[in-house]
């Protein structure tokens, strides 16, 4: 499948969606939102697709909201349109997820194309990318779930500066805050992030989509609360045939089948 603003191809049993407004350099607009809701949507239904690279076309990951319509929404004051461009209903998509997805970044990743990257699970970013929440220079807050994810990412108080001064992050600096979880120069980008996404997807993935849920459950919960989830989980996984079949690979591995 393919569409204007949302590029999908499959590698096997990843599947890559690539942002596709190049000249606007991946700049979010309605039909975007709509494409990759249901590009992640088909990805959810599609029992052939493991894991999900997310990445931008051109060289830009993606220059956040398009300013046109931010402009145009603000012009107009028309609050159909506005709630409907800023609606929840796109950020859950992402948050309920089930299975693995894999930002890589290739370029400028600004608002939204910076707290989007923190929706996904795992981050890579080009060494000639920056990250930059640049939401207070066009007068509007942090959003996509950021305020929850900055900060437990780095911290509140480096949370707070970089939303305060909108100041562009380098990949260096963004692995050094734990921001990215690998960097590579703008060739080996998405055949690392490839390289990743086959690694995730060679695994059980009943366990892989059960220990993201057991992860992002308890980075939102006391820890009584995620003991008792995480068992529930852990005997929903013994259940699979999965775990037998990889049990029963890892005891030949080590000698100890019968």
């Amino acid at each position: 499948m393919s569409t204007k603003e949302v590029l999908t191809q499959d590698q096997g049993a990843v599947r890559i969606l690539t942002l596709n407004r190049p000249d606007k350099l991946n700049a979010v607009n309605p039909a975007m939102m709509e494409q990759l809701s249901a590009g992640l949507q088909q990805a959810a239904d599609d029992d052939a697709v493991a894991v999900v690279i997310l990445t931008g076309a051109g060289r830009g990951f993606s220059a956040g909201a398009d300013l046109d319509l931010f402009r145009q929404l603000a012009r107009s004051g028309d609050q159909a349109q506005i709630d409907h461009f800023t609606s929840a209903a796109f950020p859950r998509v992402f948050a309920s997820f089930a299975k693995p997805i894999i930002a890589a970044i290739n370029g400028p990743a600004v608002g939204w194309g910076f707290t989007v990257t923190l929706m996904c699970d795992l981050r890579l970013m080009s060494t000639t990318a920056k990250l930059i929440a640049g939401f207070l220079k066009v007068g509007v807050t942090p959003e996509f779930g950021s305020s929850f994810h900055l900060p437990r990412l780095v911290g509140l108080a480096r949370a707070m500066e970089l939303v305060l001064t909108a100041r562009p992050v380098e990949a260096d600096e963004a692995l050094r805050l734990g921001l990215v979880n690998q960097i590579a120069e703008p060739d080996d980008l998405l055949p690392r992030a490839l390289e990743l996404a086959q690694t995730i997807a060679d695994m059980p993935r009943p366990a892989v989509r059960l220990a993201k849920q057991a992860i992002w459950q308890g980075a939102s919960s006391t820890l009584e609360q995620v003991i008792s989830f995480e068992v529930d989980l852990f005997r929903q996984a013994m259940a699979t045939p999965e775990h037998a079949e990889a049990l029963d690979a890892m005891l030949r591995r080590t000698g100890k089948s019968r």
